[in-house]
């Protein structure tokens, strides 16, 4: 490493530790992957300003995974806002995505959400050690999903076959052979030859595609030989064939374009590349049979055997001769796209709470304004000492004893309630006044005495909590102190909304801070119905013709009329049928299927989309609104039950009451699914619930792992949860 680039990332990773504590902030960094068309996705991140642009981590995609276009950086008050095209052949299910930090990971909590074409939507929160996470496969073993990677299979070995000059020549070769007849069998031979390796490579194993190559080259240069003949055996050339198809197939798993390399797959690779092979080979051999009538050429046959020949040998030659590509280590110097690394910083304690206004611990008063969807949350931290006489602490009064403490912070509340001043879209908002309490102040946030103890004057803290209720989110709020002292000749005041957060001194000449709603997203919860659907099949409308051509040409070989070519046609429409079969499709109801057992896919996607309502729920203030938000998901007894239990979980209260805002909610899995009386079902999940909570100028991640069983019942044709038996709460951050 040079000395220049040494001292470039030295002060490039100071400027990230010495980030000041008061720079904007936003929840936490948060990526969309949103698929737009079939394998086309827009990826969007969006990282806090806390971190400068040089420091700015991007998101990891499979390797599979190419931009299109260029990439998009809005500049915004407190936000760095990154948009990118991407097209990933293959999709994004059952695949790792991640984030990389090009300096180090400032432990940051990272939330992705990912939208498919099919409905599906994931949602997970990164720890910050963590270095991937899978997107969920819960296509796979569907009928949509099979048909989606055999057509992918299918183009994978027509594309590996006119890939390679030594298919070509193999292609000459046995294009001189016969003509169209002789081409068709030794393509047949080709064929069963490479179905002969998969049933090998099933058994032992997929082998080094070096040696099998160069094999596959030297069956080649022989057939090419053999068309220099007057005449050969049948059975020797078809022999031929076939062993070059045995030695090329034990190595066909490195051929398709994801690691499933499952036994049916590389039976549609072979018939991927017998089509391709098929047709070219008839098409070259009625093309050379036209010249040959017209022009009847003397040497062209002798030209193109050489030419085949000598390819086929030279491709061998290469292969044979290619140094062996050794493995190099990575150095590690952050510079890992695409493939995913391991992050700086890695193994470090997760932070619990991120600071978001500047530490003025000798300020006597300080001011927080939390702007939330319904909830304007307005905390004053004050320092006893400083306002002892409006408190009615004596100077000679070293430590507050636990019986004066009530009447002390009556007045404080008093005194802050009347200097604060707080308008909301123009009108004056009293708030009302929730709690006062003495706090413990450390680094990682502000807490709430559990019990009161004989409080240090020189020491105490008190916290008063003034709540403004809104019908959503304001369109503009203004925050004032309407009186200073000699005690209080300024206050530090924060406000913090859903994606930012800034700070100011108030003082005399400047007693005012406003907030404008100049968010790019709105944070009001939506919660809809999870409506019940038959299970369905996709019925592939564009292949459907083409199999009434397959079994047309198939009743012609069955009948001894050309066979080999019948059989050849047919071969090339089977591959045709699967190539298409994802472009149009219709879904099919399954007779009989409506009130069944559905499979983890459906019942993973149908809680993945009943859980997250009871969590958007309960964000909205009125408890009636609340219930009937939760009547939508819940049903039955349940519905008290859940109203009680997630109330508790949500509030915060060593936090001071504050609430959590979730930001994801992840279902992990479903077993165990039984059929329930009405046309429901129950089964074993787990879930993750990931949230946010501000207090005191500090913003806290949560997140928590439920194990229970959730039964769910179809009512007025939604998804609608019956009961839920908790076995596990673990807490994870």
């Amino acid at each position: 490493m040079s000395l220049a680039r040494f001292a470039v990332g030295v002060a490039l990773a100071a400027v990230v530790l010495a980030s000041p504590a008061a720079a904007d902030d936003v929840r936490p960094i948060q990526i969309q992957i949103r698929e737009r068309e079939p394998n086309a996705f827009l990826v969007q991140w969006r990282v806090p300003k806390l971190l400068p642009i040089q420091a700015m981590p991007q998101p990891v995609l499979p390797v599979e995974c190419v931009p299109e276009g260029e990439r998009v950086l809005l500049d915004q008050q407190a936000t760095w806002i990154n948009q990118q095209a991407y097209r990933c052949e293959g999709g994004l299910a059952g695949r790792a995505v991640g984030i990389h930090y090009p300096i180090r990971d400032p432990q940051l909590t990272t939330v992705v959400r990912v939208e498919l074409l099919s409905g599906e939507r994931f949602a997970h929160a990164f720890a910050p050690a963590e270095e991937s996470w899978l997107v969920p496969n819960v296509e796979a073993g569907s009928v949509a999903a099979w048909l989606d990677g055999a057509a992918s299979a299918v183009l994978a070995g027509a594309r590996h076959m006119v890939g390679n000059w030594a298919h070509l020549a193999f292609l000459l070769a046995i294009s001189l052979l016969g003509g169209a007849l002789g081409a068709a069998r030794l393509a047949t031979g080709f064929a069963i030859g490479q179905l002969g390796a998969v049933a090998v490579a099933a058994v032992l194993g997929p082998a080094d595609p070096l040696l099998p190559e160069v094999l596959a080259a030297i069956a080649v240069a022989l057939l090419a030989r053999e068309a220099l003949r007057a005449s050969a055996p049948v059975a020797r050339l078809v022999g031929l064939s076939a062993a070059g198809g045995l030695f090329h197939g034990v190595s066909l798993s490195s051929v398709l374009p994801t690691a499933d390399a499952t036994w049916s797959l590389l039976l549609l690779l072979v018939l991927g590349m017998d089509a391709v092979l098929l047709a070219l080979a008839l098409a070259v051999s009625w093309s050379a049979r036209v010249i040959a009538r017209r022009w009847q050429p003397t040497w062209t046959r002798a030209a193109l055997a050489y030419a085949a020949g000598t390819t086929a040998v030279a491709t061998a030659a290469v292969l044979a001769l290619e140094p062996p590509q050794l493995e190099v280590p990575l150095q590690d110097d952050g510079a890992r796209l695409p493939g995913i690394g391991a992050m700086a910083g890695a193994g470090s304690a997760t932070p619990g709470s991120r600071r978001l206004a500047p530490q003025v611990s000798d300020a006597p008063v300080q001011s927080f304004l939390a702007i939330e969807p319904f909830e304007l949350r307005h905390e004053v931290l004050v320092r006893l000492a400083a306002l002892a006489e409006v408190a009615g602490v004596t100077s000679d009064q070293l430590v507050l004893a636990v019986e004066d403490q009530d009447s002390v912070a009556a007045r404080i509340g008093a005194y802050v309630s009347s200097r604060i001043g707080v308008t909301i879209d123009g009108v004056a908002a009293a708030g009302t006044l929730d709690r006062i309490d003495y706090l413990t102040v450390d680094p990682l946030g502000v807490l709430p005495r559990q019990a009161p103890v004989a409080e240090p004057v020189d020491e105490a803290m008190v916290g008063v909590t003034i709540v403004h209720l809104v019908p959503g989110v304001p369109d503009s709020v203004t925050l004032s102190w309407n009186e200073f002292s000699d005690a209080v000749p300024s206050v530090p005041a924060t406000v913090i909304d859903p994606e930012s957060s800034g700070s100011v001194m108030l003082r005399p000449d400047a007693a005012t801070v406003r907030w404008e709603n100049t968010l790019l997203e709105n944070p009001i919860p939506t919660v809809s119905s999870v409506a019940v659907e038959p299970p369905t099949v996709p019925a592939p409308l564009l292949s459907l013709p083409i199999v009434l051509a397959t079994l047309a040409l198939g009743v012609i070989a069955a009948r001894g009329h050309r066979r080999p070519l019948a059989l050849a046609g047919a071969r090339v429409t089977l591959a045709a049928t699967f190539v298409v079969a994802p472009v149009a499709q219709v879904a099919v109801p399954v007779p009989f299927g409506i009130g069944s057992v559905p499979s983890e896919r459906a019942a993973r996607r149908i809680l993945a989309g009943v859980l997250p309502n009871v969590y958007r729920a309960f964000e909205f203030r009125d408890e009636a609104t609340v219930y009937d938000r939760l009547a939508l998901t819940v049903t039955g007894e349940s519905l008290t039950n859940a109203y009680l239990e997630h109330r508790r979980a949500l509030v915060m209260e060593e936090r001071g009451g504050a609430r959590a805002r979730v930001d994801a909610v992840e279902v992990v899995g479903v077993d165990d699914i039984r059929p329930v009386d009405g046309g429901g079902f129950e089964g074993r999940a787990v879930w993750t619930v990931g949230g946010t909570v501000t207090h005191f100028g500090h913003r806290h991640f949560r997140q928590n792992r439920y194990d229970a069983r959730v039964a769910l019942e179809s009512v007025a044709g939604n998804w609608k949860i019956g009961t839920i038996e908790v076995l596990e709460e673990e807490r994870l951050k």
